[in-house]
């Protein structure tokens, strides 16, 4: 009788069955990141390339002209001449790093979270008044001390409203043209905000957030009579807090005859003139310029504008001035295709963002060309200031998101 042969199923100990478990678990957290990177840019274009190009060569212009004007300061702060350079590189490289994170996440995570962004920024206004947080310079209780380096609240404000501002105009997108509630909501929460940057005090921030604001109301479609009855009414408004105080009717004074106060209220605006004239046509050469050497105050932040129009020239600054125009332009650009694809949050954030970034360069030039009063506004991307860089950087990453995921669907629909 023929024996048959039995198969021996092999015995597994419990330290084999421990490591098949473990390998298991590996592969499938394997499987599990690669789905959630597929996932995380699936539906995706490449973003704005002129976007991109407007953002780098700011950045650029940026670090050389922050080399230029700070050198001398520089020297007497520490001894090191790159003192400002190194630490705006690290400003550059911490805005693009925050940029691609926030790139990274899709655009409706920031609709779901706007008001908890408005909220935070509120809390961080409140910090600043905590004693021994909170950082006092010439009078203004703007920054909180973070050790490494001092964070300005109002640039937080300003980007938290306006994510809060197209979110809310999204939500009563359909009684935008039929009624005054939502205007008058979306006022007092601005009012709020501009009450305690205006107590700092902080008139241009507020200045930029109430007109972006207004801005982002006109671009939603409000109606048309209701919304001239508040723009007259807020320029009323900032106009009487504009006169309350003493100092900015000096300023408003010296703005409109420097000349009579050169050596004391104007001092800072003939300088910067006097920095814009000697250019001429063509510049003085980079590194050349004069008044950065102790003669104009703020050379690398506010007036830097100033310091470019003296080293590089006219053409200089109309160069400077095109990359800002294409930067807002691509932004509204971006609006309008996010609008024709029907998503009217990223729309108006888009627009939002234009906005703020035209509204801020408009000013700075204006006040370092005598167009303007003086104001403590910094020229986005260009000006020395951590705050501002990452801010700006952080603006335009959610920006170029916008424009990823509307340049996909308008592909998908045969738009573009």
């Amino acid at each position: 009788m023929p024996i048959k042969a039995q198969r021996i199923e092999p015995t597994l100990t419990p330290h084999d069955a421990s490591r098949q478990e473990k390998a298991a678990r590996h592969i499938n957290a394997f499987h599990h990141s690669q789905k959630q990177h597929i996932s995380r840019w699936q539906g995706l274009e490449f973003p704005d390339i002129w976007l991109l190009f407007a953002w780098l060569a700011l950045m650029a212009i940026g670090i050389i002209m922050v080399t230029s004007a700070s050198m001398t300061e520089a020297v007497s702060h520490n001894g090191d001449v790159y003192h400002y350079t190194t630490r705006q590189a690290t400003y550059y490289l911490c805005g693009l790093f925050a940029a691609y994170i926030c790139y990274s996440m899709p655009t409706h995570y920031y609709y779901q979270n706007s008001g908890r962004l408005l909220i935070i920024s509120l809390i961080l206004l409140a910090i600043i008044y905590i004693p021994g947080v909170g950082v006092s310079v010439n009078g203004a209780r703007r920054w909180i001390n973070l050790q490494l380096f001092k964070l300005q609240v109002g640039e937080i404000v300003k980007l938290a409203i306006t994510i809060y501002a197209a979110a809310f105009l999204q939500r009563n997108n359909q009684f935008l043209d039929r009624s005054w509630r939502p205007m008058i909501e979306l006022l007092l929460i601005t009012a709020i905000f501009a009450t305690i940057l205006i107590k700092q005090p902080d008139f241009g921030t507020t200045m930029v957030m109430v007109a972006v604001i207004l801005g982002m109301m006109f671009m939603a479609g409000v109606n048309a009579k209701r919304f001239t009855l508040f723009f007259l009414g807020v320029i009323g408004l900032m106009t009487a807090i504009l006169v309350a105080a003493p100092y900015r009717v000096k300023r408003l004074l010296t703005f409109l005859n420097p000349w009579e106060h050169q050596y004391d209220e104007g001092y800072q605006l003939v300088n910067s003139l006097i920095a814009i004239g000697s250019g001429g046509l063509f510049g003085s050469g980079l590194g050349q310029s004069v008044q950065k050497h102790d003669y104009l105050p703020e050379a690398h932040t506010d007036f830097i504008f100033a310091i470019i129009a003296e080293e590089l020239g006219l053409i200089g600054a109309l160069v400077v001035i095109a990359l800002f125009v294409l930067l807002v332009w691509r932004a509204f650009a971006i609006g309008y295709l996010a609008d024709r694809v029907r998503r009217r949050f990223a729309s108006l954030l888009a627009y939002g963002t234009g906005l703020t970034i035209a509204i801020q360069a408009l000013v700075n030039i204006g006040v370092t060309t005598g167009l303007l009063p003086t104001k403590g506004l910094t020229l986005p991307l260009v000006s020395y200031g951590g705050s501002s860089v990452v801010i700006v950087c952080i603006s335009l990453g959610i920006l170029a998101r916008i424009d990823a995921e509307s340049r996909y669907q308008a592909k998908r629909e045969g738009i573009i």
